[in-house]
């Protein structure tokens, strides 16, 4: 009999497992547990930008979902609690991502409703001043949208003169950029949107996968430490970066389950935001480049990924 292997998550990781869903068939039974669309968080700001029509990626059409919702879990009976019943593994992947801290409407999960709302929107308030929040401001202005941006520093994990530089470049589009802390019960105009970065979801202590508040450890196979049969990819896990370690992440779990391990090995993450048009923030570490360049590498990268799983 063949191990039960579970996917629950439509995460960029699962994306990367369930190409490889044809050899996995051939030595496991494969149950997936999920929704069968998610916008990829790399490319929705140029959605908003006017320069994408869709950054929504979609299940494969030749999986058929046992239920939509994970609702807990137990690791020690090693069953998923879901919105249709128990669902039982002895080999679980878990990529349901983290969530938004709740200040205003939260941006991860992002969904196609939130999408239409930002697009609708005449005003917008965008609270957090990192990469998230930046790129996203330079989107909406895109718009003519009154956008505001409360934040203590921008761009702060960057050089100093990278974040006064995209501040002016912020300023100069349009953008009303309020340098403090935004604070619970501060009048706002139009929908509030939450940049601060992401929480861990509660389930993970509650599961006894992680402590509480905290995100879930996990040994460099990515393998929970505890539990071994779980692995953990994305946002979930604390040893990964997001954005290319997430995707990175899941290449990593599907050679594991095909008997080709190999230790998963942190490194360096390129990055780059939308901002002004035809241009584009690089970073990749300390090393920072802003201009036409990085904006066509964004625009190829980001369509390529949304067509290879459209």
């Amino acid at each position: 009999m063949k191990p039960r292997l579970v996917l629950v998550g439509l995460g960029h990781g699962q994306l990367e497992i369930l190409e490889h869903l044809d050899a996995l068939n051939e030595n496991y039974e494969v149950s997936y547990i999920g929704g069968r669309e998610a916008i990829y968080t790399g490319a929705f700001p140029q959605v908003i930008a006017g320069e994408m029509e869709s950054a929504t990626t979609r299940l494969r059409r030749d999986v058929s979902p046992v239920a939509e919702r994970l609702i807990g879990l137990d690791p020690d009976a090693r069953l998923v609690e879901t919105d249709r019943g128990h669902v039982a593994y002895d080999i679980l992947v878990l990529a349901t991502g983290a969530k938004s801290r709740g200040i205003g409407n939260r941006l991860k999960p992002m969904t196609t409703n939130m999408l239409d709302e930002i697009l609708q929107s005449d005003a917008i308030t965008i609270v957090g001043g990192g990469k998230a929040g930046v790129e996203l401001a330079f989107a909406c202005i895109r718009q003519k949208q009154r956008v505001t941006l409360y934040a203590r520093d921008i761009l702060p994990e960057l050089p100093r003169h990278v974040g006064r530089q995209m501040a002016r470049r912020l300023v100069h589009s349009g953008v009303t950029l309020i340098l403090t802390s935004f604070q619970p019960g501060t009048k706002t105009e139009g929908l509030v949107l939450d940049a601060t970065g992401v929480v861990p979801d509660d389930f993970w202590s509650a599961a006894g996968l992680a402590a509480a508040g905290a995100f879930i450890d996990t040994e460099d196979d990515l393998r929970h430490p505890v539990y071994r049969e779980i692995y953990i990819t994305g946002d979930m896990a604390a040893r990964l970066n997001g954005g290319v370690d997430a995707v990175r992440s899941g290449r990593h779990v599907a050679r594991q389950l095909l008997g080709t391990p190999r230790p998963f090995k942190s490194r360096t993450s390129l990055n780059i935001l939308l901002t002004t048009p035809g241009r584009a923030l690089l970073t990749f570490g300390k090393l920072t480049w802003h201009g036409r360049l990085p904006y066509r590498l964004k625009r190829t990268i980001d369509r390529r990924y949304v067509e290879r799983f459209r």
